[in-house]
C-alpha cells in the first residue's frame, strides 16, 4: 500500500501523564529496530539483540554509558504491529522524569514525537482498520460505563464496517444495473425503474434505522448532561445526593446555600450522565445567588435534561409556574418533591394543574418523589430513561451509530438516494446514476475509502498523543 506520510519514526508516551509504576512508550516507524540497537543492552549479553516480532526482552536503556533504567521491551515486525510498521514497546519504570529522558534519548537516535493520534492514524493508513474503527479506539479510551464502551468495542472490531458494507453493495448493484443501461443504450435493454426504486427504498430503510439509532448512540459516547433546577430549598441537593448515594453537596434549611453549581459523574440504566446542582432560582439583591441563578440558567440551555423541583408543601407558585413555561419545550421531568408532606387527593390536584401548565407532551414527564426519605429514585430512573430515548427501557435496542460524523454522513447519503429515487420517477437515468454515486462517497467517507487529508487530521488530533 502507499505511504500517505512521512516514513519517519514516531515515538510517545502511551500511559497517562503523572507517577506510576509502569509507563509505556511506544515507538514505530521504519527500521525503528535500529534505534533500540543503539540504547538497550540485555545482561551477560555481548552481541546487540536480533528482535524478532512478538516478542519480550528484558534488558537495560543507556544513554552512551548511563543507565537510565531497566526495562522489558516488545518487539513486532513490519506489517505485524497495531501500525502496521515495525515498531516496539518500552515498558519502564513509571516515573515522569525516565518515561521524558527515555523520549529524549529515542529522539537523539533519529525518532521524532508524535502528533496526537499518529500511531492511530497509521494503523488507518496501513489498512490495519478502517476509519470508523479508528475512530473507536478513542471511544474505548473515553467509556465511562460498560455499556458504552461495550458498544465502542464492537465498532473497533468492525461492526460499523458490515453495516456500511452491506449498504455499499446494494447501493452499488443498484448503480450498475442503471450504469449498464445508460453505457450499452444499442443493445436494446428496458430500464426497470419500479425494481431500482424498490431497491434504494429498502436501502433508505436499512439507512435510516442507523440514523434513528443514533439519537440514542451519541449519548453513550458523549454522554448526558442533566440540569436540577428549581427555587431555593425545594431539595435539589437532597436529589443530588440521593442520586449520587454519597453526601456531596450541603444540605441545609437555609434559603441560597447552593450558590454556584456543583456537578458529579453518575450511571444511569447505562448511561453516563453529568448531573449538575444549580442555585436556586429566585430573586435576590445578592450579586452572589444573582452570579449563581445566571449560571443556573446558563447550564439548563446547554443540558439534555431538565430536571425541575418544585415542592409539594409549598405548590405551584407563580415563579414555578413561569419557570415551567420556559423549560417545557425542553426534555423535563417534574418532581414534586417532598411528596409525603401531602395526602394524595393533594398531590394529585397539584399534579393535574402541572398538567394543564406542561400538556401531554412526549418530551415531558411528571413524577412524585421524597429525596429525603429516599423514596422515587426507581420511578425518576425509569421516566429518565423513557424520556431520554422515547422507548421503554426493555425495548431498547443496541445502537450502531454514536459518532455525529456519521450519522451526518449517512443523513447526506439518506438525501441523495431520495433525490435519486424522484430522477428515476423521471426517467432521467444520469442524474439519478449522479445521485447515486454522491451516496455511494458519503458512505465511503464513513469508513475512509474517500476521505480527504483535512478530514482525517481533525479526526485524529483529537486523540491522546500515545493513540
Amino acid at each position: 500500500m502507499e505511504k500517505l506520510y512521512d516514513e519517519d519514526i514516531i515515538c510517545a508516551c502511551a500511559t497517562a501523564t503523572g507517577n506510576a509504576a509502569i509507563g509505556i512508550i511506544r515507538c514505530s516507524g521504519k527500521n525503528s529496530l535500529q534505534i533500540l540497537k543503539y540504547i538497550f543492552k540485555q545482561p551477560n549479553k555481548e552481541n546487540l539483540p536480533t528482535f524478532k516480532s512478538h516478542h519480550a526482552y528484558y534488558g537495560q536503556i543507556y544513554d552512551n554509558e548511563q543507565l537510565i533504567d531497566d526495562v522489558l521491551v516488545l518487539t513486532f515486525s513490519d506489517g505485524k504491529s497495531f501500525t502496521g510498521e515495525e515498531s516496539f514497546e518500552i515498558n519502564c519504570h513509571g516515573s515522569m522524569l525516565i518515561i521524558s529522558l527515555i523520549l529524549r534519548l529515542l529522539c537523539k537516535n533519529g525518532a521524532r514525537m508524535a502528533d496526537p493520534g499518529e500511531f492511530s492514524k497509521r494503523a488507518f493508513l496501513n489498512g490495519r482498520m478502517d476509519l470508523s474503527s479508528a475512530e473507536a479506539v478513542m471511544d474505548i479510551v473515553n467509556a465511562s460505563t460498560k455499556q458504552a464502551a461495550h458498544i465502542a468495542i464492537q465498532q473497533l472490531t468492525g461492526r460499523i464496517k458490515r453495516e456500511i458494507d452491506s449498504l455499499k453493495d446494494k447501493t452499488s448493484n443498484v448503480l450498475s444495473a442503471i450504469e449498464v443501461y445508460i453505457d450499452y443504450p444499442e443493445e436494446d435493454l428496458t430500464p426497470d425503474i419500479n425494481k431500482w426504486t424498490n431497491d434504494i427504498n429498502s436501502i433508505l430503510t436499512e439507512n435510516n434505522q442507523l440514523i434513528a439509532g443514533f439519537a440514542r448512540g451519541r449519548y453513550f459516547r458523549s454522554g448526558i448532561r442533566m440540569a436540577l433546577l428549581g427555587q431555593t430549598n425545594v431539595g435539589k441537593s437532597t436529589l443530588f445526593n440521593y442520586i449520587l448515594n454519597e453526601d456531596k453537596a450541603i444540605v441545609s434549611d437555609i434559603h441560597g446555600t447552593t450558590r454556584d453549581y456543583l456537578d458529579a459523574n453518575v450511571n444511569i440504566c447505562g448511561y453516563g450522565v453529568r448531573i449538575f446542582d444549580t442555585a436556586g432560582l429566585r430573586e435576590t439583591d445578592d450579586p452572589i445567588e444573582k452570579e449563581g441563578t445566571r449560571r443556573s440558567i446558563e447550564l439548563s440551555e446547554n443540558a439534555d435534561i431538565v430536571v425541575y423541583l418544585l415542592s409539594a408543601s409549598e405548590g405551584l407558585t407563580p415563579i414555578d409556574k413561569e419557570n415551567l413555561e420556559r423549560y417545557k419545550s425542553n426534555k423535563l421531568i417534574c418532581i414534586i418533591n417532598k411528596s409525603d408532606l401531602l395526602d394524595s387527593s393533594l398531590l394529585t390536584s397539584l399534579e393535574n394543574e402541572l398538567q394543564e401548565i406542561l400538556g401531554k407532551e412526549s418530551n415531558i414527564k411528571i413524577i412524585q418523589m421524597s429525596a429525603l426519605h429516599r423514596k422515587g429514585l426507581d420511578i425518576f430512573n425509569k421516566s429518565f430513561c423513557d424520556l431520554l430515548l422515547g422507548t421503554d427501557i426493555g425495548e431498547n435496542t443496541e445502537p450502531v451509530i454514536t459518532n455525529e460524523r456519521h450519522a451526518i454522513l449517512l443523513d447526506q447519503a439518506q438525501n441523495a438516494l431520495k433525490e435519486a429515487n424522484t430522477r428515476l420517477q423521471e426517467e432521467a437515468l444520469d442524474l439519478a446514476a449522479f445521485e447515486i454515486r454522491t451516496a455511494l462517497n458519503h458512505f465511503g467517507e464513513i469508513t475512509g475509502e474517500v476521505t480527504p487529508d483535512d478530514i482525517l487530521n481533525k479526526i485524529f488530533s483529537t486523540f491522546c498523543v500515545g493513540k
